[in-house]
């Protein structure tokens, strides 16, 4: 992978307020949507900002969300309506929440995109998957640039059950709390004025070591996300290396400084 630009970048644990979206949003605008696509757009909103990027003017960047499962809470309740009412009178609101590229489309409504739209849903490793998909839009032509969009649900059942049996679950999910988190990354293949960060290696391959480097806090599929937007707030260049369920992923980054 050759050298990528970060513009804006945004990480959220937990859930999105109807205060945070002040600057952006109605509150009413946001009424029906579902907790992973708030917690989303609102990173995304300020992704956006930071880059120099008006999310209301009509644009030809691309998008690339990552789920690890999508919208877990929409799936169960849509799980629920047809267990209580019946195939015929199941949730519709809950079933278009629980599709994976329900995110998507809620970004590119919000944030006016046109260009092409990619979901990658491969849990922990949802993240790299689409930096590659942001990569490949770019250096295909596709867009000039591309939202890059991280959001992870909290899987009821997992969070109750997971705790009482870690050994179970070691293999797919993350020890820690569960919780919903969200990152955005606003990226490019050239600088711009407003270019935070150069990302000078990207590596996402095959492992047969299995057992995680790190120790969480917090279980949530979008870990790999929320801790790179984390170190990119320090502000200083850092090595990213992380290990889970077979794979591997290593990110490099460095602040981008203009050569005169």
């Amino acid at each position: 992978m050759g050298k990528l630009f970060i513009n804006g970048f945004s990480y959220l644990l937990g859930d999105a307020t109807a205060e945070d979206f002040a600057p952006f949003a109605q509150p009413r605008q946001l009424r029906r949507m579902e907790a992973i696509a708030k917690n989303a757009l609102l990173c995304s909103f300020r992704a956006f900002e930071q880059a120099g990027i008006d999310p209301a003017s009509p644009k030809e960047t691309g998008l690339s969300v990552a789920v690890g499962a999508g919208s877990l809470e929409s799936t169960c309740k849509f799980m629920d309506t047809i267990i209580a009412d019946g195939d015929e009178l199941s949730s519709p609101t809950a079933f278009a929440g629980s599709v994976h590229n329900s995110t998507a489309h809620t970004l590119s409504v919000f944030l006016h995109l046109s260009g092409p739209s990619v979901t990658t849903g491969q849990f922990d490793f949802s993240f790299a998957g689409a930096l590659l998909t942001a990569q490949q839009f770019m250096e295909r032509g596709l867009c000039p640039d591309v939202l890059v969009s991280v959001a992870e649900d909290i899987n009821p059942v997992a969070a109750e059950i997971a705790p009482k049996y870690p050994a179970l679950f070691a293999p797919v999910v993350r020890p820690g709390t569960f919780t919903r988190a969200a990152a955005a990354f606003a990226v490019s293949l050239k600088p711009t004025a407003h270019t935070l960060f150069t990302v000078t290696k990207f590596e996402f391959t095959r492992t047969d070591n299995k057992i995680a480097l790190a120790q969480t806090a917090y279980s949530s599929a979008a870990y790999n996300a929320v801790e790179t937007a984390r170190l990119l707030s320090v502000g200083k260049a850092f090595s990213l290396r992380d290990i889970f369920a077979g794979a591997e992923m290593i990110l490099e980054a460095e602040p981008y400084v203009t050569v005169k």
